[in-house]
């Protein structure tokens, strides 16, 4: 655990000091974009609660979660950073993705990885209408593109993958 924590710090540090350093100019373009991608997320969760997506997932147990680790990303702590909200503290103790607290996840839906907000598992698929899934694919694709305009900021490939 203390190994992972202190990746977890180094990482943090590093990507802090990265948003630091950014011109008054580029943080204001970073704020407005990381404010759109938080809206587009929760506008993606919006359309899986409507076949309520979170009673499938306590069904079976989030499964999904407890194999998908480490996706959190530079871009999604910097869009902690620019929107100013407070960082969660992951759990590297539960032998589960560290970003699953009880009951639920740590991160609000707004905010977590692209890889978290974007599975949806046959159970919740099947039960979207043919409409819903295209709309959904579509803000993926749409949600992929914000990424990478916040990556785009920044020195090629500094941001990219996950942080961890």
């Amino acid at each position: 655990m203390a190994d992972w924590d202190h990746e977890w710090q180094e990482a943090v540090g590093r990507v802090t000091a990265a948003f630091e350093r950014l011109p008054a100019a580029v943080r204001g373009e970073l704020a407005g974009g990381a404010r759109a991608m938080v809206a587009h997320k929760e506008a993606m969760q919006r359309l899986v609660a409507r076949v309520d997506a979170a009673t499938h997932c306590a069904g079976c147990g989030g499964a999904c979660c407890v194999k998908g680790k480490y996706h959190f990303s530079a871009v999604d702590l910097l869009v902690y950073l620019a929107t100013d909200k407070p960082l969660f503290t992951p759990r590297f103790d539960n032998g589960l993705c560290p970003f699953l607290g009880e009951p639920e996840c740590l991160i609000p839906s707004g905010y977590r990885p692209f890889n978290c907000i974007t599975f949806n598992c046959d159970l919740i698929e099947d039960q979207l209408t043919r409409d819903e899934v295209s709309r959904f694919y579509r803000m993926e694709q749409e949600l992929a593109a914000r990424y990478a305009d916040i990556r785009g900021l920044f020195p090629a490939r500094s941001m990219d993958g996950s942080l961890l």
